[in-house]
């Protein structure tokens, strides 16, 4: 059809020309001679098939210029960004169908309209401004904008804008970027919620640099190293360590950078004051192979630190407890039946066959049955005090006497098996020395020493009592042997409870052992130590020390409560009252927490306590014997809780009394503990409660 056209066209083009011809050539002769003529018809044969050639390149030509005007317009029309021609008022002069998609239109309906119409209110400014720009600046502009179409979802639109060369357009792009919009809003409030979650962990979580600082750390961090909000933020782990902490730091930093997870234990100083164990969790961080930091999360285990040392602690006393049972039923079973066997049998000898027995050999039976009762009631005495002992209901009252008179005292007892054993005993004290001590206990450690020195020394031998004051407000007391001495293995041995170290005399005297430990626990219950010094087949020399007065007793107190757990954990200094109506035992518990306290009140009955409390809100614990005249520790502790809660009690009595303990917590008290005080006993209750 287009070809015909063209056809046509071309035959009214040749005929028009043909007849201007004949015009022209009707009154005129030809110039042109015949060779000329025919040259000439030539050159226009040859210029007419130019022209048809030219002519049929023209019609191809337009044919792909159709061809590329389709394809333009269906690039336009279908391509998925929305294209625009806006006036300068924002009318719609042109735009394709994805654009009409856009703003929910067909698109005849669009042309001519105002493309703000279809902008949210919340936009429009936003709108008005770009297309402003874009006329005024004759550069790209963009912004993003929502629509707001009838019937349809708003979507969130990119635009970008261009004014036209001829300045009287601005031709705009719009890309749909809702879903992009929507991921940002996911990933907004995915970061919300993971900073939520990390702000409110109950785990310190933090990010460190490779110079090893934090530049990150969430509030529960903050809280375990003690800095205010925002305070942790270009602090170093080093910052808060001390001693060998560092050097474990150091070793993991060197183990992180080798691209391994670590998790480790440390102690930290934190910013105010208090010491804690923490489990460090750290994560190395890697970009492009590149070490760039630690994620790292922190864990506050003091408590549970605090309470695998309990945990310890306890076992030790079970294993304790073990060894003492043990020790306890092989003096029953082999020490105790043994004087038992030789009495039974005496004593059957004597009731079968009497009147075969001469008076001599009566006697020597007698004497022979003596000596076995003397041994049985002797262990039994051992076992009984070493029971009391155990259970902590062995009285403890220390006082000042002479020495040397105390020895005079017991040794008579002990000059019989000496006698017997032709050894001499000696004495190297002075008559006016004087101890600060439980009397009963010091006889009974005094004698037990002896006695074993006796019993081990060959006939002959000779044993030696000597004692001189050293410092500190102390006596040193030494009982020295020419016995058979010990060796290196039974002297590391001898005072542990599980192993079996007794042994029999020089003469098959028994022995269970047990004498030892009660020493060791007696002169320990004053503050001394035990110790000896032995070579084997040359005697030994078995040395303790006991105080020559009060302040002796308070010294070694303070001393041995001084532990190195004590050394470093930090306690607050407290205001104190002492509810005691002892003296001594007063003083003993003002020596031990004298170190804690910046002031100590002293009352001695339970009325006292009571207005002592009201009188002075700020008392951070009371130290309260149950057993105070008049009104009692239980009745003066309920009285005080019915105003302050806050106060620790600390409940003390010298019975050892399950009931006692219940009655002492339904009172109000916080903790109990038996007398004599066990120094150790009460720093870990004051650890407890005044640690910072």
């Amino acid at each position: 059809m287009k070809n015909t056209h063209n056809k046509s066209e071309a035959e009214i083009l040749r005929q028009k020309a043909e007849e201007l011809l004949k015009k022209k050539s009707a009154g005129t002769a030809s110039p042109f001679s015949e060779v000329e003529s025919i040259r000439l018809i030539h050159e226009l044969e040859v210029h007419q098939i130019e022209l048809e050639l030219q002519n049929e390149e023209l019609r191809r030509a337009w044919a792909d210029a159709e061809v590329a005007n389709d394809k333009y317009i269906r690039l336009y029309d279908f391509a998925p960004s929305g294209y625009f021609t806006l006036s300068g008022k924002g009318e719609i002069i042109e735009l394709n169908l994805s654009g009409a998609r856009m703003l929910g239109k067909d698109r005849q309906h669009l042309k001519s309209s105002l493309f703000g119409f279809f902008v949210s209110e919340e936009t429009k400014p936003i709108f008005s401004l770009f297309l402003e720009k874009a006329f005024q600046s004759s550069a790209k502009e963009s912004c993003e904008i929502v629509t707001d179409s009838e019937g349809g979802l708003p979507l969130h639109v990119l635009l970008t804008g261009v004014v036209s060369n001829n300045k009287e357009h601005c031709l705009v792009t719009a890309v749909d970027i809702t879903e992009r919009k929507q991921a940002e809003e996911t990933v907004r409030e995915s970061k919300e919620n993971y900073r939520t979650l990390i702000e409110n962990m109950g785990e310190g979580v933090g990010f460190l640099n490779i110079e090893e600082t934090f530049v990150f750390a969430n509030p529960a961090a903050e809280k375990i190293f003690g800095v205010d909000k925002g305070k942790l933020t270009g602090l170093g782990l080093n910052d808060f360590l001390h001693g060998k902490n560092i050097g474990i730091v150091n070793n993991e930093i060197r183990i992180r950078k080798q691209g391994k997870n670590s998790t480790y234990e440390i102690e930290i100083i934190s910013k105010d004051g208090s010491k804690k164990d923490i489990m460090v969790t750290a994560t190395p961080s890697f970009r492009d192979e590149k070490f760039i930091g630690t994620f790292g999360i922190f864990r506050d285990i003091t408590d549970r630190k605090q309470a695998e040392e309990k945990i310890k602690h306890k076992n030790e006393q079970l294993i304790q407890a073990n060894a003492e049972k043990d020790k306890f039923f092989s003096i029953i079973s082999h020490d105790l039946r043994g004087p038992f066997n030789g009495f039974l049998g005496l004593s059957k000898l004597l009731a079968e066959d009497l009147q075969r027995f001469t008076p001599e050999d009566i006697k020597k039976i007698a004497g022979s049955m003596r000596d076995s009762a003397t041994n049985m009631f002797s262990l039994l005495e051992n076992l009984l005090e070493w029971s009391r002992l155990q259970r902590g209901i062995t009285s403890f009252k220390p006082e000042s006497f002479l020495l040397m008179p105390m020895i005079d005292d017991i040794m008579h007892t002990v000059m019989d098996s000496a006698n017997k054993k032709e050894i001499e005993i000696s004495y190297e004290i002075q008559a006016d020395l004087e101890v600060f001590a439980d009397e009963y206990m010091l006889a009974s450690t005094i004698r037990n020493l002896a006695s074993n020195a006796v019993k081990f020394t060959l006939k002959g031998g000779k044993v030696t009592i000597a004692a001189k004051s050293v410092p500190g407000h102390s006596v040193e007391i030494s009982i020295r042997d020419t016995g058979i001495g010990m060796n290196h293995e039974m002297v590391h041995d001898l005072f542990r409870l599980d192993v079996q170290t007794n042994r029999r005399g020089t003469e098959n005297e028994p022995s269970s052992g047990l004498g030892l430990l009660l020493c060791k626990d007696f002169v320990e219950k004053h503050g001394g130590k035990l110790w000896v010094e032995s070579e084997e087949g040359k005697g030994s020399v078995f040395y303790f020390t006991i105080p020559s007065n009060a302040e002796g007793l308070m010294k070694t107190v303070i001393s041995n409560s001084v532990s190195e757990e004590d050394k470093e954990v930090q306690i607050k200094r407290m205001k104190i009252l002492i509810a005691e109506d002892d003296e001594i035992s007063d003083s003993l518990i003002s020596a031990m927490v004298d170190k804690y306290s910046y002031e100590v009140l002293h009352v001695n009955t339970g009325v006292d306590a009571i207005h002592a409390c009201l009188n002075n809100p700020d008392i951070d614990l009371v130290l309260m014997d149950i057993n105070l005249t008049g009104m009692d520790g239980f009745e003066a502790t309920r009285q005080i809780r019915q105003f302050n809660n806050d106060v620790v009690i600390i409940a003390q009595t010298a019975f050892s009394l399950k009931f006692d303990r219940v009655m002492a917590i339904e009172a109000g008290c916080n903790e109990y503990l038996s007398k004599p005080i066990d120094q150790d006993e009460l720093m870990v209750l004051i650890r407890k409660y005044f640690s910072v």
